[in-house]
């Protein structure tokens, strides 16, 4: 089969039939094959020595992006998440990827893992590093990326319910 990325007019019809949810949504967010996302409140950064893949107690500080924004050092890792919540219907696979503005400044919003499962129903987790030799300032609910939904051949005989499912903020590593 052909791999088919969704258009604003079918983005438009999943919206209004309430099959895709994108909790806060605002008409201006929809592009010709994507829908823009906000960046989130807060932020999650490791405090331990190394993350440890056999552990579940690697040591993290989360805290919320003021109004007067985060730097986020040259080659720093940080974990956000997305403003809205997104629920993506059985049929259908998300991909995010970095707004084009927001990756001419040095940020990436996602470490090779930009894709969101059908049966998600949470706000998306992003693994922003700063790949500038300078500092970037990040805002609380900037447009920071962009959500393509590409059409499964067939339905899944599961959809995704797995250990993120339901996160209500930036997750961390879980073995």
């Amino acid at each position: 089969g052909i791999m088919m990325v969704l258009s604003d007019k079918s983005l438009k019809e999943l919206l209004n039939s309430k099959e895709l949810v994108i909790t806060p949504y605002c008409a201006d967010q929809l592009g010709p094959t994507s829908i823009d996302l906000h960046l989130g409140h807060m932020i999650v950064k490791y405090t331990c020595t190394s993350v440890d893949l056999k552990q579940s107690h690697n040591t993290y500080t989360s805290f919320q992006i003021t109004s007067g924004g985060y730097a986020i050092q040259p080659g720093e890792f940080v974990l956000a998440s997305t403003y809205e919540k997104v629920t993506i219907p059985n049929g259908y696979q998300g991909f995010i990827e970095t707004r084009g503005s927001i990756a001419r400044a040095g940020l990436q919003v996602h470490n090779t893992d930009g894709h969101i499962d059908p049966g998600s129903d949470h706000i998306i987790t992003l693994e922003i590093v700063n790949n500038n030799n300078i500092p970037v300032v990040i805002y609380p609910e900037i447009l920071i990326c962009q959500i393509f939904l590409i059409k499964l051949t067939t339905l899944c005989d599961s959809v995704y319910c797995g250990k993120y499912l339901g996160q209500t903020a930036p997750t961390t590593y879980i073995p």
